[in-house]
């Protein structure tokens, strides 16, 4: 059996993660409004089961938003990071178009194996809707699988791997970190 290292924080059940993802849409709601001439960048991880987070996976997951901030420089209004029992959350106010940090965060993704966990959320506020950019806004493919590099949605949808391959990559991928570049 494989034992998680990394992923040691709290279990947390479907009711857990479905009151978060409406909390979510709240906040995400309330940046755009507060920020009316901004952007929002709402950074969750990808990790699949019941454990969302750990020490660990919060230092990397750390490390990988300073990186980011730290990229967009000057473009960042306002960033916050909520450790949450459902994994921990970045909301960054950015001053740039939509489709221009679209790209920047489909870059971004390239920069570590770290960043193959990171969704990268690009939102904005449409008719007063939340409206999210997504790869296909400009002309990308889906993301790809942590385990086979297929598209990750349609791997989930048929569960073609089982949750303890997955993990263990996930697992693979916080170990290795965040390196930083300087």
């Amino acid at each position: 059996m494989f034992k998680f290292s990394v992923l040691d924080g709290p279990q947390v059940d479907l009711e857990q993660m479905l009151a978060a993802k409406d909390a979510r849409i709240v906040k995400e709601r309330e940046w755009l409004t507060v920020h009316s001439q901004t952007v929002l960048l709402h950074v969750t991880l990808r990790i699949p089961g019941p454990v969302k987070t750990g020490r660990r996976v919060v230092t990397v997951f750390s490390a990988a938003i300073q990186a980011l901030e730290d990229q967009l420089d000057e473009a960042v209004l306002e960033s916050q990071i909520d450790t949450l029992a459902t994994g921990p959350e970045a909301y960054l106010a950015v001053r740039l178009s939509p489709i221009t940090l679209k790209r920047l965060m489909v870059g971004f993704e390239k920069q570590q194996c770290f960043c193959d966990l990171l969704d990268l959320d690009v939102m904005t506020l449409k008719d007063g809707q939340l409206h999210q950019i997504s790869r296909a806004d400009l002309d990308l493919p889906p993301r790809a699988c942590l385990v086979c590099g297929e598209d990750a949605k349609s791997c989930a949808r048929s569960r073609r791997h089982g949750l303890p391959e997955v993990q263990e990559v996930v697992e693979a991928i916080i170990k290795e970190g965040w390196t930083t570049h300087g």
